[in-house]
């Protein structure tokens, strides 16, 4: 960082950020307010780096800038405002997988610190498929949050907007305005079921952000951008050349639990595959024999059901964080379902908290309501 800083500099300087380092998130406002710049444009030089904030200063005015930015955290570069600017990189939105569910408290903290925001809000992006947490920043803020979450059991996955490529989900019930949505997909030369109305191919970023702009205010659609996707995968029926010992290796499991597991198949053997990864999981399991199926998990949709036999209610308090009951609420009637659950975080969540209390629970699987 000093190595950028010159003590005798004569032209006229640009102060660039390289990236967002370890500084606090609200700097952002801290600094437009003392710039006088509009607080957008200082947060798109923070994570959008590396990226001009301020051209044309003075030297010794560039350098003390540059020294208070540092010691914030930023990492920071003086150059000639003659010199060439630095070039726009790739933009990215990332997303967060909690391998550790034990860790989510722990890694909510963590994302809110960074992102200037509250835990609450921070488990909320989480718990919201596909677990989106930041979007059109660069790649130095994409390497800034994993060094900050380096130590937790959890898997960024980075998509490139402008490569990126979308499922559109459509729930929207006949009318206008699926009508108007349907001729869209039609102009825009997107196959479609006419049927269920389910979308049959992937789009671009063009086409996705062209169809959300015009259609999102109705309600009724989702994009997902398919770098997110996570899958399970389940082992279901051997074959006469399976070979078993290789469970172990494959799922990560001891080698004493093999008859366990083959004795109640089909069962998921590994858990929240990364989409990138997905091909070269099923080539693993492939070369050993054993037939495993990869199951989508980021469009999860189920039901947590608990039984007459509990005692519920000590339960309420988690219920009402996962936001499936009233807060006020001080009684849980039995048998009780909850709303829907989207998407395989909360479950995870949830299952681990209820087991930890000893609370009876089962899940109801759901069709994920797409068309």
């Amino acid at each position: 960082m000093d190595a950028s800083i010159h003590p005798h500099l004569t032209s006229a300087q640009r102060v660039v950020v390289e990236s967002v380092g370890s500084a606090q998130p609200g700097l952002a406002g801290l600094l437009a307010r003392q710039l006088g710049l509009p607080a957008s444009r200082v947060a798109n030089a923070l994570y959008r780096a590396p990226s001009v904030l301020l051209e044309d200063l003075p030297p010794a005015q560039a350098e003390g800038l540059a020294s208070i930015l540092q010691q914030a955290g930023l990492h920071i570069r003086l150059e000639a405002s003659d010199t060439p600017r630095p070039q726009p990189g790739k933009t990215l939105d990332i997303a967060l997988y909690v391998r550790n569910i034990a860790q989510l408290p722990e890694c909510c903290q963590r994302l809110a610190h960074f992102l200037g925001c509250r835990p609450e809000a921070a488990l909320n992006m989480l718990l919201t498929p596909p677990g989106v947490v930041l979007g059109d920043v660069s790649e130095a803020t994409a390497q800034a949050l994993q060094r900050h979450l380096a130590d937790l059991e959890v898997e960024l996955s980075c998509s490139t907007r402008a490569e990126a490529r979308y499922q559109l989900l459509i729930n929207r019930a006949p009318g206008p305005g699926l009508d108007s949505l349907l001729h869209d997909l039609h102009q825009q030369g997107i196959r479609y079921d006419p049927d269920s109305c389910e979308v049959l191919q992937a789009i671009d970023t063009r086409q996705a952000l062209y169809l959300w702009r015009r259609h999102q205010s109705a309600g009724g659609i989702r994009l997902l951008d398919l770098t997110f996707m996570r899958y399970d995968l389940s082992l279901g029926a051997l074959q006469a050349d399976s070979d078993t010992s290789q469970l172990p290796r494959l799922a990560g499991l001891p080698a004493e639990l093999i008859d366990c597991v083959l004795a109640n198949l089909p069962v998921v053997v590994e858990e929240g595959v990364a989409a990138q990864n997905l091909d070269s999981r099923l080539a693993a399991w492939r070369s050993a024999k054993l037939p495993v199926q990869a199951v989508p998990v980021t469009l999860r949709q189920c039901r947590l059901a608990l039984t007459v036999g509990g005692n519920a209610d000590i339960a309420l308090p988690l219920l009402a964080q996962a936001g499936l009951v009233e807060h006020s609420q001080t009684r849980l009637p039995l048998p009780w379902r909850s709303p829907v659950i989207y998407g395989e975080l909360m479950p995870r969540w949830l299952q681990q908290a209820l087991e930890q209390l000893g609370i009876e629970h089962s899940w109801e699987e759901m069709d994920d309501g797409r068309h």
